[in-house]
């Protein structure tokens, strides 16, 4: 399930230079589905994707005049931080040199140098802020994805593991039962788990399986 957070933090803006965003996948797991993003989505080969280590990368999202992108992901707890960093300084130091040329033409030949230079800024700028709106979109749409097929894998994973619990499922319930009566006074906040992990897929015996391991009742 995704973690919480405001709605507009990967919106399309003009020109954004930093964003963030939260994945309840290993940091390293998030990683690699980054980098099939780049590949995949904005067609970037290996040597366009720059790795630095500690889970940072350097990509240039469209081309020489394009935007560098950074991206570093940092464990929380079972979470990763996905810290996005754009710069724009290739296109600022294009826009810059052009600038100065153009103005020089004018001074020179008293021509309007300046805004044909201006104009052909247009579609530059444009062009940096599409890739990385594109890039933008390829996360909104494939976070949420990378987060249900992680999940799926570590259900399928867990639930090698869970069959040999699978006849003691009745014994385990009475000792989680037992705990919760004794800590809390009452089941209630026993039967809330069962339930929680009933709605992400598991069975009743699969949740109280995955509660005893949680609770240290059995040990994975």
């Amino acid at each position: 399930m995704g973690i919480q957070e405001k709605p507009a933090s990967l919106l399309p803006s003009m020109f954004p230079s930093k964003r963030q965003r939260y994945l309840r996948v290993p940091p390293e797991y998030a990683y690699e589905c980054i980098v099939q993003i780049l590949r995949r989505n904005l067609k970037l080969s290996d040597a366009e994707i720059k790795h630095l280590g500690n889970l940072t990368l350097k990509a240039s999202l469209g081309g020489k005049i394009g935007v560098n992108l950074k991206v570093h992901i940092a464990p929380e707890g079972d979470i990763s931080v996905l810290n996005f960093i754009f710069s724009y300084r290739k296109m600022a130091f294009l826009a810059f040199s052009l600038i100065a040329v153009m103005v020089i033409l004018s001074l020179l030949f008293n021509t309007p140098a300046l805004m044909i230079g201006l104009f052909v800024l247009v579609p530059i700028a444009y062009h940096a802020n599409f890739e990385v709106t594109k890039f933008l979109n390829a996360l909104n749409e494939g976070l949420p994805l990378i987060e249900r097929e992680y999940t799926h894998e570590t259900l399928l994973k867990n639930r090698e593991r869970w069959r040999k619990h699978l006849k003691d499922v009745q014994k385990l319930y009475e000792k989680l039962c037992k705990k919760h009566v004794e800590t809390w006074g009452n089941t209630n906040i026993l039967k809330y788990k069962i339930e929680e992990y009933k709605s992400i897929g598991l069975t009743y015996e699969e949740a109280i399986i995955k509660i005893s391991e949680e609770e240290g009742i059995i040990v994975k």
